[in-house]
């Protein structure tokens, strides 16, 4: 799909690394894997869609929208995989209930009634995935997958959703009956009245319900399709459509909080639940040597490598504090001298360790959303957390890394990257979200084969430009 928003072509401002806005442009096709488009969701109104690259970093002020921004990155891609009890406050983000949720459009307009989500996936592009990708990851015609929420009690409720491709659509209404209508170049063929489905007062109207509906739709009501005349074909080829473009889009998705959990002198072996803090890690990292002592080694090569490389660490082991599985464990660290606890050294090797280890863990065509992984950390470490990022995302092309951020070091490293040949630059963007009175703007920035931002908007670098001069007294 062709991007509906481009960044401003404002004047360039000054960066900390090279330049920011070039004269070169970003050469061949750029690997989108997905385009959003938020509409009337907290501070976003209706602004353009926003490609979405292996490689997307999040920038903006504070109150700015990038974390809303990542809740809905996490509710579309989870949609199809999982039934979330409550997809707008599962940690690490909890938005609030429909008042706080709705975009609110000031004066007499005031608060929106309904929210709507867009993913728009391109079909699959040569070199998109591997060749031994199966079958099932690649998807032949665009799609898009469109949600409609309204005010539900307490928590905003599903209401409706239109699946596109190709020109055929399926549109599921969920406000009064439940109903699918087949539609084609805009004209109505067929709607179907599911007999099987529970009534709508009884129903659980969130996205749980979906894959239920289209099975039902697709398995159970052939009868009904092919007594229409000549609507079998194109309903057997848009639920098609839907069932793969649901596979394409279904991954594993890890959220990680700002701030990460508290290190512990003395870790006990307990039943491993994922925490958007990264308190199961430790708990994982000695799981994994003693079940799997070849792949335990791999990782602790890798996390000693960025820890050297990083400046903050030279070893990291786990240290047993007895001979069964289920006997106490430490987390030792060695900084020069003999090794520590993990409590005893600087903090950042606590915050930063949930966050490399998982890393290390992603797979084909799993997400990470992070938030603020500079925190803690000097900026050495931070530029080296980019040069990781870039070499996973060369080694794994369809996993997909989202950082928020306010790193300056973490960018500039990736650009380096980039500018070295080890990343390719049409696998990286940058998302801007710019804000105003009572809306936010997003918009893709990207890169130029030698690692330059190109068609930076004005305001872009304008507080660093800003600090800059008052810093040579201009």
């Amino acid at each position: 799909m062709t991007p509906q928003s481009r960044a401003g072509r404002g004047s360039s401002c000054g960066a900390l690394l090279g330049k920011v806005a070039g004269r070169g442009r970003s050469s061949g096709k750029r690997k989108t894997m997905f385009q959003i488009k938020l509409t009337n969701f907290r501070c976003f109104a209706d602004a353009p869609a926003v490609e979405v690259l292996p490689v997307t970093f999040l920038v903006g002020e504070n109150s700015a929208g990038k974390t809303t921004f990542l809740a809905a990155v996490r509710l579309l891609l989870e949609s199809f995989i999982r039934s979330p009890q409550n997809p707008f406050n599962r940690e690490p983000y909890f938005l609030g209930g429909f008042d706080q949720l709705a975009h609110y459009r000031g004066g007499v307009r005031g608060r929106a009634k309904q929210m709507c989500f867009e993913l728009m996936v391109p079909a699959s592009q040569d070199g998109s995935a591997p060749a031994s990708a199966r079958p099932s990851r690649r998807q032949t015609a665009a799609t898009r997958h469109r949600f409609v929420f309204v005010k539900g009690s307490p928590q905003p409720e599903l209401t409706a959703y239109e699946f596109e491709a190709e020109g055929t659509s399926l549109v599921l209404n969920l406000a009064d009956k439940v109903t699918v209508k087949l539609v084609k170049d805009g004209v109505e063929l067929f709607e179907l009245k599911p007999k099987r489905l529970p009534p709508v007062g009884v129903i659980r109207k969130d996205l749980s319900y979906l894959r239920f509906v289209f099975d039902e739709i697709s398995f159970g009501l052939k009868p009904e399709i092919k007594a229409a005349e000549g609507i079998e074909p194109i309903a057997a080829e848009i639920f098609d459509r839907f069932r793969e473009s649901s596979r394409f889009v279904m991954r594993r998705v890890f959220a990680s909080a700002p701030v990460r959990t508290q290190p512990l002198r003395t870790y006990t072996p307990s039943e491993i639940i994922a925490s958007a803090e990264g308190a199961h890690v430790p708990l994982e990292m000695a799981r994994q040597k003693i079940n799997s002592p070849a792949e335990w080694k791999t990782v602790h090569d890798k996390l000693a490598q960025f820890g050297k490389n990083s400046g903050l660490f030279d070893d990291i082991d786990i240290r047993m504090l007895g001979k069964r599985d289920g006997d106490p464990f430490q987390i030792m660290v060695r900084t020069g001298g003999p090794p520590m606890n993990i409590v005893d050294v600087g903090y950042g090797v606590s915050q930063a360790l949930p966050i490399i280890y998982q890393l290390e863990q992603i797979r084909q065509h799993d997400t990470f959303l992070l938030q603020q992984p500079e925190v803690h950390l000097h900026p050495k470490a931070q530029a080296e957390l980019g040069t990781l990022i870039a070499r996973l995302s060369k080694a794994r092309a369809n996993a997909l890394y989202m950082l928020e951020t306010h790193s300056d070091y973490i960018i500039d490293r990736v650009r380096m990257e980039v500018a070295g040949g080890r990343l390719d630059h049409r696998n990286v963007t940058i998302i801007f979200f710019d804000r105003m009175e009572h809306e936010v703007r997003a918009r893709n920035i990207y890169l130029s084969e030698s690692g330059e931002i190109l068609d930076a908007p004005n305001n872009f670098r304008k507080f660093f430009l800003e600090e800059h001069q008052r810093l040579l007294g201009l």
